[in-house]
């Protein structure tokens, strides 16, 4: 079988035999919606880092890669999200608090924000 190539990395056909380890991090029913574009960002907070009072108007999912984050959507309890976490930011949700847990490791995650055409990702809150 010819190997499969995605995303620049080089995919091998695993044998038959090989099972493949799969764990569903997140699973959400959207509301109708055009999507029209898909945007991934990776992001490194510093120790103590984190973003200020803000909304997204588009969904957003994510995954924290490492470290530990300081969540916490208006209105909700804070939560702290651990390395292998993921979490949802719903579209127009208003998040007092996104940040670094520790003042001494960086913490990163990956956003995913599901968008319409040239549509800003982040709308910081004056």
């Amino acid at each position: 079988m010819m190997p499969l190539l995605y995303a620049g990395s080089l995919l091998a056909q695993s044998a038959p035999t090989t099972v493949i380890n799969r764990k569903q991090l997140f699973q959400q029913i959207l509301a109708k919606t055009s999507i029209e574009e898909v945007r991934m960002d990776q992001i490194t907070f510093a120790p103590g880092q984190g973003a200020p009072v803000h909304h997204h108007p588009c969904e957003v999912y994510g995954y924290v890669v490492s470290g530990e984050i300081l969540y916490q959507p208006a209105g909700e309890e804070a939560v702290l999200l651990h390395t292998g976490d993921a979490f949802r930011e719903a579209a127009g949700q208003e998040i007092t608090a996104f940040k670094n847990a520790h003042d001494d490791k960086p913490a990163t995650f990956v956003a995913i924000y599901l968008l319409k055409k040239n549509q800003s990702n982040i709308i910081v809150n004056q």
